[in-house]
């Protein structure tokens, strides 16, 4: 009902319009939308011009409230691409030298040959001494000059001064603890490279035999002998009647296995089934039974008369 009332009313006003336009002669303006009122005004008015728009202005901070914070700071550039690694040397490249540290490594303990005449004692050093001791009987001449020869190929020496302050740093960097094995000159040994045609005729015989005597060793020898400085104990390595090859053999046991071990002067060494196992580890396929009389052990050994056991310097026997 409501919009049939509307309608009527709009066409009315539709008829009004018409009728003035037919008496005036100039055209009207349609009359506004229903939803919009009608301007009062000409818009050409400046005083009814809406006024410009002015620009929005940020609201200025309140006194007191903080500074607004500042933006954060860029993101750090991304980090560098691993580097590639290295290639390794071609085959036969010589390698950089390696500087060893004394400090952090531990001393290599190394059986030396030391030179003494009938002046200078066996000092020992880093828990005793050893020496070879020949005996000038016409039957073992030639197996102490096989005996000579296998010790002066297979053993390092060292002077009396290097014992006495007992390590000194090898070609390699490793610090070595010397532990000497004397030979027995009769006078000082020359200059020089020597024969051991040389080395057995300057040899001390008399004081080997001194040695001997305190120990009671029976046999012709050579003997090796790892002695403690109380001479109340020792480790012996018997090489009478040893073929050439079994001396070569033992001679290398003796540098490499025998003697300075840490238990040297344990009397249970010279128990038969601890020697088989001791050699047959070192020795492996290359063990031979004679080896196992070869090695003997002397404890508070019945000395000669007149012997002074614990002199070094190995006076005599009255």
């Amino acid at each position: 009902m409501r919009i049939w009332a509307i309608s009527i009313l709009m066409a009315a006003a539709l008829a009004a319009c018409s009728a003035e336009k037919s008496e005036t002669g100039a055209p009207l303006e349609p009359p506004p939308a229903a939803e919009a009122p009608a301007q009062t005004a000409p818009v050409d008015d400046p005083a009814m011009e809406p006024p410009a728009e002015q620009p929005t202005l940020a609201p200025e901070p309140e006194v007191g409230s903080p500074a607004p914070e500042a933006p954060p700071p860029p993101a750090p550039p991304p980090p560098p691409p691993p580097a590639a690694p290295a290639e390794p040397p071609p085959p036969g490249a010589a390698e950089a030298p390696v500087t060893r540290s004394l400090a952090r490594r531990a001393p290599v303990a190394t059986p030396v040959i030391v030179e003494i005449d009938r002046t200078q004692e066996r000092r020992p050093a880093n828990g005793g001494s050893a020496v070879v001791l020949f005996s000038d009987a016409a039957s073992t001449a030639s197996r102490n000059t096989a005996t000579c020869d296998v010790i002066w190929r297979l053993m390092d020496t060292a002077t009396t001064q290097e014992v006495r302050v007992g390590i000194r740093k090898a070609s390699d960097g490793t610090t070595e603890a010397l532990r000497p094995m004397y030979w027995l000159n009769r006078n000082a040994a020359p200059a020089g490279a020597r024969t051991c045609a040389q080395r057995m005729a300057n040899y001390d015989y008399a004081r080997a035999k001194t040695i001997r005597d305190k120990y009671g060793l029976p046999n012709n020898g050579p003997y090796f002998i790892v002695a403690r400085t109380d001479e109340r104990a020792a480790a012996v390595i018997d090489l009478t009647g040893k073929s050439n090859a079994e001396v070569a053999a033992l001679v290398e046991y003796f540098r490499d296995g025998f003697a300075f071990q840490n238990d040297i002067w344990d009397p249970s060494r010279n128990d038969p089934a601890k020697k088989r196992a001791v050699l047959t580890s070192f020795f492996g396929s290359r063990f031979q039974e004679s080896f196992m009389n070869a090695l003997g052990f002397v404890s508070n050994p019945a000395a000669r008369a007149g012997c002074r056991q614990g002199d070094l310097r190995d006076a005599p026997c009255t």
